[in-house]
């Protein structure tokens, strides 16, 4: 199988003719040029793993280029309706459902989302930054309000010889049964002040044999922010020296 990252938790995943999206989102910082309005066209199909805004406001623009589908929880599809998407291009998933695209069996999962802590919200809200993007956040306050979160799912990807288990946010329901013997974890990091530790204990539960980071940029500013990656990254070889850490760039594939 081969993973693509796009930028905050947008990857494909291929494997012999078949591609699969997750989260397509089109980058808010004026910065950052990624993803490219094309790279989202070639997949057969769109996985959406719960609805805020940066999982799911871009689909409406993505369809409309392609005969892709999508894959979503009830509380994502009626924001998609609402969005002016075709409902016949829309399928309900819920946990326990199986999906065969070509090679690639997706198994949905029960998913949980990640709790922002005080210290960062009193840090997002209340910065010279927060003051320098006011209009801009602003509107993400309101894109949250109309893009409601909805059922979690993680999704468990594979294609007979390897998996990935894809988290789209930070945290784990603790009364679903998850995969033992994962070779790769899509881990979102963004979302905490205590990030480090905070992770370890679902790295803990999984035990993948390589973690794979997403949602570490900036897409989103002021609510987004680049994550400084370096003190995890030395925090999991200390911990877990025989688990492999890979930090992706936009659009350069991984093998596994």
């Amino acid at each position: 199988m081969e993973i693509k990252w796009y930028g905050t938790a947008s990857l494909e995943i291929k494997d012999i003719g078949s591609s699969i999206i997750f989260d397509p989102f089109f980058s808010l910082n004026k910065d950052l040029s990624v993803p490219k309005p094309d790279q989202f066209s070639g997949g057969s199909d769109i996985f959406i793993t719960h609805g805020h805004f940066d999982h799911l406001m871009h689909l409406q623009q993505i369809l409309a280029g392609g005969q892709m589908n999508v894959y979503c929880s009830k509380e994502a599809a009626d924001s998609l309706r609402r969005d002016g998407v075709d409902v016949n291009r829309v399928n309900i998933i819920n946990p326990g459902d199986i999906i065969e695209k070509g090679p690639l069996k997706i198994e949905v999962l029960k998913g949980a989302h990640i709790r922002f802590d005080l210290p960062l919200i009193i840090k997002t809200l209340f910065s010279r930054r927060a003051i320098s993007h006011f209009k801009e956040l602003k509107e993400l306050i309101k894109l949250a309000k109309l893009y409601p979160e909805g059922e979690v799912l993680i999704y468990k990807i594979s294609n007979g010889s390897k998996s990935i288990l894809h988290l789209g946010s930070l945290n784990l329901d603790p009364n679903e049964t998850y995969p033992a013997d994962i070779d790769l974890l899509t881990l979102p990091f963004q979302g905490r002040s205590d990030l480090d530790s905070y992770a370890v204990q679902f790295i803990e539960k999984l035990r993948p044999k390589t973690l794979y980071l997403h949602h570490f940029d900036d897409t989103f500013p002021p609510v987004s922010s680049p994550v400084n990656i370096a003190p995890f990254t030395a925090k999991i070889a200390k911990i877990y020296p025989e688990m492999s850490l890979y930090i992706p760039e936009y659009g350069k594939p991984m093998i596994i």
